[in-house]
């Protein structure tokens, strides 16, 4: 979930950021270097333990679901240059003599073309955060899950030590 470089080009999402932060609100920064893994068996962990799993757990989704927004953004924004520049090959093209030629001069044009590209890597950054973002929600469900029987076990042994006692 690298970011680009400082001195890329600001991308849409990157100028809403800004203005977000102009604001007075920031993005969730990276949480650490990577994300973290679920050990094979949860309730091997102390109560602290997995709390501290399930705020990192949270923390990397909701750094995962703002870059997921910002690479929508992107994609639609990628998507609207993509149409704007084919219908401006389409207008270039229409002295070709059928309809046909006219679509294939337009889609070999080479701003179509890099356009394209273009939309084809925004497309595939928000396909993969997007399965990132939905394994680190769900992950953080797991734990969640794990939490409330704890507590709930919890409460049903503090209820009987006081009938026992």
């Amino acid at each position: 979930m690298a970011q680009p470089p400082d001195d890329a080009a600001p991308t849409l999402a990157r100028q809403t950021a800004r203005r977000l932060r102009l604001k007075g609100l920031r993005l969730p920064q990276r949480p650490g270097e990577e994300t973290p893994e679920l050990p094979a068996d949860l309730t091997d962990l102390s109560d602290d333990e997995l709390m501290t799993l399930f705020v990192q757990m949270t923390t990397w989704a909701e750094f995962a679901g703002t870059r997921l927004a910002q690479a929508a953004v992107d994609e639609k924004q990628a998507e609207t240059d993509l149409d704007r520049l084919r219908a401006i090959a389409a207008v270039k093209a229409r002295t070709e003599k059928s309809v046909t030629a006219q679509k294939a001069a337009a889609a070999a044009d080479p701003d179509v073309l890099a356009a394209v590209d273009t939309y084809n890597a925004t497309y595939a950054s928000r396909k993969l955060l997007d399965a990132l973002y939905t394994g680190l929600t769900a992950k953080a469900a797991v734990v969640s899950r794990e939490l409330t029987r704890r507590v709930g076990r919890h409460d049903r042994e503090s209820r009987a030590q006081r009938w026992n006692t």
